[in-house]
């Protein structure tokens, strides 16, 4: 019995060292996901327009619109601890349309958003692999006003203009170069002045609600 317990002695102090081993090895700790570098991606969504159309000589012809939108965007991304700072940059071709009758309701007013371009600054928190994040800054786009009585009489303005873009957003990094990402958009051009048919004056306050989806590439 003496025998079996000194058997017993020298097998627990063999482990005792093994163990203590094991407990001061450092614990693997995960690393978390860099969102640093530059980035470049595509999106696909849709958008509504909110058209407010003023006659100068008297006269509206508010509508709203909806269409599809799709296009490509780049930027880069500075990280500091949980928190990412960037500067990103895209463009969308558009077919947001939408038309009311004017106030002579022999001709239809129409307003055609041809692109949607976007030049902005992001704040986000970073939990990980989910980015959470505020955008806003330039909006660009290119829009036309028309007018059309369906027999040949019509008239229309194109103009490029600028105005003011805000929005968030949510991108999760499903490897360290690929990411995906939604996003809500709100554009204001404020008010323009256009040309339609017979030389009529108008003019037009115009803003845009967007979502899309989309996803980046980290080089």
């Amino acid at each position: 019995m003496i025998r079996n317990f000194a058997r017993v002695l020298v097998f627990a102090a063999m482990a005792v060292p093994a163990t203590a081993a094991d407990m001061s090895a450092p614990l693997a700790v995960p690393v978390s996901s860099d969102w640093s570098g530059f980035y470049l991606g595509a999106h696909l969504g849709g958008g509504k327009s909110i058209i407010d159309w003023t006659y100068d000589l008297g006269g509206t012809a508010d509508h709203e619109g909806e269409g599809v939108l799709g296009g490509a965007q780049a930027g880069y991304n500075f990280q500091s601890g949980d928190w990412v700072f960037g500067l990103e940059a895209d463009i969308s071709a558009s077919g947001i349309e939408g038309d009311t009758d004017c106030p002579n309701p022999a001709f239809t007013c129409s307003s055609d958003a041809k692109w949607l371009s976007t030049v902005r600054g992001r704040v986000g928190y970073s939990f990980d692999k989910l980015l959470v994040y505020g955008t806003g800054g330039l909006g660009i786009g290119r829009f036309e006003m028309s007018t059309d009585n369906g027999a040949g009489t019509s008239g229309s303005t194109t103009k490029t203009d600028t105005g003011w873009v805000a929005g968030a957003g949510v991108e999760y990094a499903i490897s360290p170069r690929w990411s995906v990402k939604a996003e809500y958009m709100y554009y204001d051009f404020g008010s323009t002045d256009y040309t339609v048919d017979g030389g009529l004056g108008i003019e037009v306050d115009q803003r845009y609600h967007t979502g899309k989806v989309g996803v980046n590439f980290k080089f």
